[in-house]
């Protein structure tokens, strides 16, 4: 069982990591967006990040989605 100054230590090493993480994704990724709005276009970046993003949730919440449509489907063959 942890102490609680390693519980506090832990946490503070924690939130400077993630500070750190988010200062490099700062540093990062404006410049490459833009870099890439200006190569392909903004739309076309816009488009292809959505399809992206909606791959991947459907990817990840597969498992959600197939009980959800089963559940639909049940409901619909019970009020029949």
């Amino acid at each position: 069982m942890p102490t609680r100054t390693q519980i506090v230590v832990c946490w503070f090493a924690f939130t400077g990591a993630m500070a750190l993480l988010s200062i490099l994704l700062h540093a990062i990724v404006p410049p490459v967006m833009t870099s890439l709005q200006n190569a392909i276009g903004v739309r076309t970046l816009g488009v292809l990040m959505l399809i992206g993003w909606l791959g991947l949730a459907v990817y990840a919440y597969r498992p959600l989605l197939r009980s959800w449509l089963a559940r639909r489907r049940g409901t619909s063959v019970r009020q029949r």
